[in-house]
């Protein structure tokens, strides 16, 4: 991508899908300096793109900023197979990417943590993990091969992740149906769902954010928003023009696509996928050295 005329035929191709202005296309296309090949196939079934949606949200909101290894929702690699989608997780956070996933109702939140109606099922050294609503499911491997430690309940926590598929509990199925509508601060379910889709099916790109420090951080606001924030390497319009090389924005109203809101900061899918960057490294010094910090990190997911 670092030829002046895939730059130009990219620079095209941002202005066509976007709002954005040719020279602003132009300089995003200039800041591509690696192809990784064509985008990853997006599943054609809207209830495995909702699934694969609500785990990337999930992951996002409990994860926040205690990655390992630059595995931003605690993935390494997605591979589509089948229209459905295998991921290899983090070793270290492998296990804690199941418990989060896996429903249990939390007595003091007061309501369900985790993917309402999502099950698991053990596989050839993975789990699947489906849904118990529909036939969207995924499979998740550790990158490192070895067993998995399965979730067990914590104080105040009732699991439902062992109910079959009958047995789905009235909070689950509220929960689902919340997930699935639309409301004020969510307009677009099925552009949510296939953006958010994207994110868990582009870890090579998305886990750049991470890469400088091993860790970056991700959060929510709302069930129609998943916000990355980091604070070295990739400017903002960098990581812009390289997932706008890999597909993201594909099918996208163009008026939708993205907006620069500063150059610290954008937005993708209109208001789904928020993207910051801070002005200086937050870690440039003990007592909050990237070491120090990816040594408590790994001290959490062993206790």
């Amino acid at each position: 991508m670092s030829t002046s005329r895939n730059s130009s035929r990219l620079a095209k191709r941002i202005r066509r899908q976007t709002s954005l202005t040719q020279s602003t296309a132009s300089r995003l296309a200039k800041q591509v300096h690696t192809y990784l090949g064509p985008p990853v196939a997006d599943s054609p079934e809207p209830d495995q793109r909702r699934l694969e949606a609500h785990i990337a949200h999930v992951l996002a909101s409990r994860f926040q900023d205690r990655q390992l290894n630059g595995a931003l929702l605690g993935v390494q690699e997605a591979r589509p197979v089948s229209g459905y989608l295998e991921l290899t997780l983090e070793s270290a956070m492998a296990d804690e990417v199941l418990r989060e996933l896996l429903p249990r109702f939390d007595e003091p939140f007061g309501g369900i943590r985790g993917v309402p109606g999502l099950r698991f099922l053990p596989a050839d050294r993975g789990v699947v993990l489906h849904d118990a609503l529909s036939q969207a499911h995924i499979t998740v491997r550790r990158a490192d091969g070895r067993a998995w430690n399965l979730p067990a309940a914590r104080d105040g926590e009732t699991p439902l992740w062992n109910r079959t598929r009958s047995g789905l509990s009235q909070d689950e199925r509220e929960e689902a149906r919340w997930w699935s509508e639309s409301h004020p601060s969510l307009l677009d379910v099925r552009m949510r769902d296939l953006v958010m889709s994207r994110i868990l099916r582009r870890p090579a790109l998305v886990n750049r954010a991470a890469e400088p420090h091993g860790f970056a951080n991700c959060y929510t606001h709302h069930s129609g928003d998943l916000v990355i924030e980091w604070c070295c390497g990739d400017t903002v319009e960098a990581f812009c023009g390289a997932l706008l090389a890999h597909g993201f924005i594909d099918g996208l109203p163009p008026s939708d696509a993205i907006e620069l809101t500063s150059p610290q900061s954008a937005r993708l899918a209109g208001h789904t996928v928020i993207l910051r960057r801070h002005t200086s490294c937050l870690y440039g010094h003990e007592p909050f050295s990237p070491r120090r910090i990816t040594g408590y990190i790994r001290e959490g997911y062993v206790s």
